[in-house]
């Protein structure tokens, strides 16, 4: 049994087809170590449980329509070794999460589905990192991995290794997440306004700047965009300590830790990679979008969307603000507007009715990349009375052709809040000057992240 992708399926599908992105992933340290043969057990239980960790893609035919071209389906069987990966280490830093970003995970493959397990051991430590295709996986699917294999963890014991984690007979296909409720559909005006945006883009641009009182925002640009989709890391770690003062000061001020992240994330690129390619920086507006889980929307439906790519995004130009806290609160105003709205939800529709190979080429040789992403997947809470619990979590996606930088943010217990900032190649090559001393660019730009939150730990 197969079925065609679904329309947001195809999209990040036809990314990764085209060798145009590599993968989302979440990293995770468990409470204690896992042995292969413990590991097998419980991703065989896990995978015949939930149906949706044997599916890939296959192309089958060629006529230039995506619908007819691909279909999902199971594939004939899975074994440990063509899914689990181990590696290695002297120690888990940002130079092992820049090698996670690195991996794809192919379609085509019927005997490996489209999420795979790397396995990163030092001498006294694992960790954890399950990469996957952004067709079949968003943020929140990838930390709920996690979450359900300490479940499965409990469940098994692993005296024995065996490596056939799973055999299709018979196994059906599970329908795209994207048509289980009506969040992604648009009405017809919605629609119409949709079909006006991606069909006549230049005809749109224009009659926004009428609207906007002929005004167009100056934009961040850098360098155009090629076809390398490397990315960069950085790691800032805020100990459980000063996570819970910055819980605090953020309630005290009326909004959440995501929108004062943002702000100090912006303001820190303002400051450092700003001025690299604008002689006027504070002229230059950030092109910020803000990812939006949408299973909040449905708690009746959590075990039939925990996984799939159940999340969207809004768009805002946030120009230059000398006044931090205003625009910390207008960006929280801005995503709380966002999640009442639904709006990015409906304009995931608009992805159906893109060619998306297509989009992207005409990407390359531009300079139209969105400043900003940021993504927070809150806090993966222990679980009372389980025996297996997450410890220590990070969250990192590849840039792609669509991003300048990229924000993560996931906390646990243990380990704190951990803020994996993502950025293109080029800017590790700058420099800047900082109290009289030549610097990275980006090294600043991470200082000056930390400086920002110690600030508001200790008011």
């Amino acid at each position: 049994m197969s079925r065609s992708p679904g329309f947001y399926e195809k999209h990040f599908l036809l990314r990764n087809a085209n060798g145009l992105y590599t993968n989302l992933s979440s990293t995770a340290k468990y409470n204690k170590h896992v042995t292969k043969a413990h590991l097998a057990e419980a991703l065989r239980l896990l995978i015949n449980e939930n149906s949706w960790f044997t599916h890939n893609t296959f192309r089958v035919a060629n006529t230039g329509n995506v619908y007819k071209d691909y279909v999902t389906r199971p594939v004939d069987h899975i074994n440990f070794d063509s899914v689990v990966q181990y590696i290695e280490i002297e120690e888990f830093d940002r130079y092992a999460l820049e090698r996670t970003v690195t991996m794809r995970v192919p379609v085509n493959r019927d005997d490996a589905p489209l999420w795979r397990l790397l396995v990163m051991e030092t001498k006294t430590e694992q960790y954890f990192t399950f990469y996957a295709c952004h067709s079949h996986f968003d943020g929140g699917s990838t930390a709920q991995f996690h979450k359900d294999l300490m479940g499965y963890l409990g469940k098994t014991s692993g005296s024995e290794f065996n490596g056939e984690l799973y055999k299709n007979q018979g196994t059906s296909v599970l329908p795209a997440v994207e048509t289980l409720t009506n969040l992604f559909y648009p009405s017809w005006f919605q629609k119409f306004k949709f079909f006006f945006e991606i069909k006549t883009p230049k005809l749109y641009e224009w009659v926004n700047w009428i609207f906007n009182g002929f005004k167009s925002p100056k934009l961040f640009e850098a360098e155009p965009i090629s076809a390398n989709v490397e990315n960069k890391i950085r790691i800032i770690n805020l100990p459980p300590s000063e996570v819970s003062k910055l819980v605090g000061h953020c309630r005290s001020n009326s909004y959440t830790v995501t929108p004062y992240i943002t702000a100090v994330v912006k303001r820190s690129l303002e400051r450092f990679v700003f001025p690299q390619y604008h002689s006027n920086p504070e002229e230059v507006s950030t092109k910020l979008f803000m990812a939006v889980e949408g299973r909040r929307y449905y708690p009746e439906l959590s075990e039939d969307i925990k996984y799939g790519a159940f999340v969207c995004g809004d768009t805002y130009i946030m120009p230059h603000q000398d006044n931090f806290e205003g625009e910390v609160k207008e960006i929280h105003k801005k995503i709380k507007e966002s999640i009442e709205s639904k709006e990015g939800f409906k304009h995931v529709w608009a992805l159906k009715i893109m060619d998306t190979v297509n989009m992207l080429k005409s990407l390359i040789g531009s300079k139209k990349r969105t400043t900003l992403l940021i993504t927070n997947l809150g806090s993966l809470k222990e679980v009372p009375d389980q025996e297996w619990q997450i410890t220590d979590a990070y969250f990192t996606s590849n840039n792609s052709l669509v991003y300048h930088f990229i924000v993560h943010a996931v906390s646990t217990a243990k380990g704190g809040l951990n803020i994996c900032l993502s950025y293109l190649p080029e800017y590790e090559n700058l420099t800047t000057t900082v109290d009289e001393k030549e610097v990275s660019v980006m090294n600043a730009v991470e200082a000056d992240i930390r400086a920002s939150f110690s600030r508001a730990i200790n008011q």
